[in-house]
Order: structure tokens, then C-alpha cells, then sequence
């Protein structure tokens, strides 16, 4: 009866034992789904939280990309080369085209866009006519300095185009000035060693002139100035011009007419 007693007692022992065992076991087995809720709810969020982040910022690059991106841009660029001097820019809006179509039509081209054979100083600077005064009451001259050029006008039409060699060191006067009474066949400074053919004055009564380029003491024309007709500066003041071109201002426009130096 004793042994017996103590084997019972034994075996609740063992059998306590293994409840307990048995308990850490089933709670070692259950924790990692207790912990699983956690780790998928983390996981879940982390990726709504990426998709959210995505979907915000990539709509904001492209509409970035968009704008910044010209329609039909490629990886060449094409740059307009401006030929220096133009005589006219008429205007390329719609609603003006019928007034440039009509102002096209009366203008003359800019010799400098025509030919690109140095100037011909002998020669007229156009292969058209000159302009006749009689025809053009609101004849004038405009001296450009940047473009080195003399346009013939009748109010805001250009006529003619001239190639120009004005005064070094900004030395030809700007403003408004009108032709003046004194004018001739030939001149020559002593002083300067030059002189020029087919002069007209436009301001101080033979100071500042219009003329042909420069000629020697014997009355040749001087190679080396006439060569900057059209380029550059070269004169002490006045406008040198091709030798038809002075001639045509000397016989035909008439005192008064408007000469602006711009």
C-alpha cells in the first residue's frame, strides 16, 4: 500500500511536470503568431506608405518633365545666324501680313544680302535704279553707323540701300541735320592729303559731307580706304560712298531734304 501511495505520488509529479512542459511549449508555439499580427500589419504599412510615395511624387516629376521640355525638342539645337547688316526686318504677325506683303513690294533689298563679293566702289551699291526725288516727297536719308550703311527712304518705304564708311571714333555727328546748298565735282584737304569726288554737305556748310571714297593728290581713288566702304569707319567725319552713289546725291537730292545719323 506504501509503494503504491509513493508511485501515485511519483506519477502526479511527472504528470505535473509534463503539463508544464507540455504548456511552455504550446505558449513557445503560439507566441510567433501572437508576434505575426504586428510584423504583418508592419509590413503592410510600409508598403502603402512606398505605393503612396510613388504615386505622389512621380505625376509631379512628369508634369515638371512636361513644361520644361518643348514640344518636338531634340538633342540638336538649331541657332539663327543673323547676316550683319539687314536693311529691313518687316514684321512675320498675322494680322499684319497684308501692310508687309505691300511694304515688300516697294522696298529694295540690302545689297549686303544680295552679293558676298567685297564692294565695287566703282559701281553702284544696287543693281536697280535710284530712286527719283520727284517721285518720293518724303525723300530722306538715314545714316546707320552700327551697319555702316546710308538707306534712302520716302517716309517709312525704303528705296535704297548704300554702302557707308563713316567717321572714326564716333567723329561723323549724330541727329537731325538737312542737305545743304554746297556741293561739287571734287575736292582735296591738303591738311588730310585727301580728297573725294561728288561732295555734299549736310551740316556746318562743307564740313561734314557726303562723297565718294578717298582720292590722292592727283585725283586717284585710294585703294586701301575704299576697301572699308561697307565694313568700318574710316573717314574723318564724313560719309564716303561708292563713286556713282555720292554722284547720284550730288546731282539729285535737293537741298533740304531730311538727313537723319543714327
Amino acid at each position: 500500500m506504501a509503494t503504491k501511495g509513493k508511485d501515485m505520488a511519483v506519477w502526479g509529479l511527472d504528470s505535473e511536470r509534463l503539463k508544464r512542459r507540455a504548456l511552455a511549449m504550446l505558449r513557445w508555439l503560439l507566441d510567433p503568431v501572437r508576434r505575426t499580427p504586428v510584423v504583418v500589419t508592419s509590413a503592410l504599412l510600409t508598403l502603402l506608405l512606398t505605393v503612396v510615395i510613388v504615386n505622389l511624387f512621380q505625376p509631379v516629376d512628369a508634369a515638371h518633365a512636361e513644361r520644361t521640355t518643348p514640344a518636338g525638342a531634340s538633342s540638336t539645337s538649331t541657332v539663327s545666324v543673323r547676316r550683319f547688316p539687314k536693311a529691313h526686318h518687316p514684321s512675320k504677325s498675322a494680322s499684319s501680313s497684308s501692310t508687309t506683303k505691300q511694304q515688300t513690294k516697294q522696298q529694295k533689298p540690302d545689297p549686303a544680302a544680295t552679293s558676298a563679293h567685297p564692294v565695287d566702289w566703282l559701281k553702284p551699291s544696287q543693281q536697280v535704279d535710284y530712286p527719283d526725288p520727284a517721285a518720293h516727297p518724303g525723300l530722306s536719308l538715314e545714316v546707320s553707323l552700327r551697319d555702316q550703311r546710308v538707306y534712302v527712304r520716302d517716309g517709312s518705304d525704303l528705296l535704297y540701300t548704300m554702302y557707308a564708311s563713316t567717321g572714326m571714333d564716333d567723329s561723323t555727328p549724330r541727329g537731325s541735320f538737312r542737305i545743304q546748298a554746297e556741293r561739287g565735282d571734287h575736292f582735296y584737304n591738303p591738311g588730310e592729303g585727301m580728297g573725294a569726288r561728288y561732295y555734299t554737305s549736310f551740316l556746318n556748310h562743307g564740313v561734314f559731307l557726303f562723297h565718294s571714297v578717298p582720292t590722292d593728290s592727283k585725283g586717284g581713288y585710294i585703294k586701301e580706304e575704299a576697301d572699308m566702304l561697307g565694313i568700318r569707319p574710316g573717314s574723318h567725319g564724313c560719309i564716303r560712298l561708292t563713286v556713282p552713289d555720292a554722284r547720284w546725291i550730288m546731282q539729285s537730292v535737293p537741298t533740304g531734304t531730311p538727313v537723319l545719323v543714327k
